[in-house]
């Protein structure tokens, strides 16, 4: 039977606290996300954190590399109706207006990715375990007993 991915949002991100929560699991197929900076708690830690903020503060997108520098996104030397005027910067029209994706990658649908993605960013953590299909269930119910939630099976 293919793999699955068991998804939970544990509301404390301190490692003993989620090392308690995710008892049991195998720690091969266990990945922890989290937008707290990495400590020696987190590195002492058996499990595998993912530190997302440090991640995203590594990834440079071009327009937050140019903006203020006089290229064309700063509106120095063109027009476009409705784009530009006076009170409009045509990096406007174009800004990262989507939610940042963490979970980019891990197959799970949009939706449900936007629903963790929001708990990430609210520094909460999502624990993401991949399984054999019949390990899916067992460690659901083991999460939820541990006081996760929105524990879901994909």
């Amino acid at each position: 039977m293919a793999d699955r991915l068991v998804v939970a949002i544990v509301s404390s991100c301190d490692p003993s606290r989620v090392e308690q929560s995710v008892a049991g699991l195998d720690r091969a197929g266990l990945r922890v996300l989290t937008t707290e900076s990495e400590s020696p708690d987190y590195k002492d830690s058996p499990i595998r954190f993912v530190h997302v903020a440090e991640a995203m503060s590594r990834n440079s997108l071009a327009d937050d590399m140019t903006r203020g520098t006089g290229v064309i996104p700063d509106s120095g030397g063109t027009s476009v109706p409705g784009l530009s005027g006076p009170d409009t910067a045509l990096y406007d029209a174009f800004a990262h207006t989507e939610v940042l994706d963490h979970l980019s990658g891990v197959e799970i649908p949009d939706g449900d990715a936007e629903f963790y993605n929001d708990a990430i960013d609210d520094g909460r953590c999502v624990v993401i375990y991949k399984c054999a299909a019949e390990q899916a269930d067992p460690a659901k119910a083991s999460l939820e007993k541990s006081g996760a939630s929105n524990v879901k099976v994909f």
